[in-house]
């Protein structure tokens, strides 16, 4: 039982890390965010930095920055994949699709299950933009699934392996 903690707890760390780092290298090398951000002088984005940090109080504005990013990370890379870790134990799950497809439609689905809580006309009408963001979300998702899947989905019947051991030393 100890080891299968302990493989779901390195497994988890692991996928959520790797999806930490896919989600910005996902969104920084899109072609539709570089088509974006090439229309937009290089000097423009300093001056938004600027702006941003030159407020009456910049460590707020640094704090809600990372505050963001912080929110982001843990809704869109630790949660999805902890859910489906959870589901699989439960289940005895040990199909690569399900880790991967699950997480990957849970980081999809979680800003617009956000959205849907605020009341508004526009609250389903995505534009193409945000429609493309969500098939960023979603890649981001099965990239975290797959790589919990390699490290501690694959095996998940501890028990049987162990009764064939024990059976074993028994016997002989």
């Amino acid at each position: 039982m100890f080891s299968r903690l302990a493989l779901t707890t390195t497994g988890l760390a692991c996928a959520s890390a790797a999806a930490l780092v896919f989600l910005p290298l996902a969104v920084i090398f899109d072609p539709l965010v570089q088509q974006v951000a090439s229309q937009v002088p290089a000097d423009h984005w300093l001056d938004i930095l600027w702006d941003l940090f030159s407020e009456e109080n910049p460590e707020d504005t640094l704090t809600t920055l990372l505050h963001l990013l912080w929110t982001i990370g843990v809704l869109v890379c630790i949660l999805p994949v902890t859910v489906t870790a959870l589901l699989g134990a439960g289940t005895r799950m040990r199909n690569f699709a399900f880790y991967a497809g699950a997480t990957g439609v849970l980081a999809a689905a979680i800003p617009w299950i956000l959205r849907s809580s605020r009341i508004g006309e526009r609250a389903f009408q995505p534009s193409s933009a945000e429609a493309h963001l969500t098939i960023i979300l979603f890649l981001t998702g099965a990239f975290a699934g797959t790589i919990f899947w390699l490290i501690a989905g694959r095996d998940t019947d501890f028990s049987r392996r162990a009764r064939g051991w024990l059976s074993d030393q028994k016997n002989g």
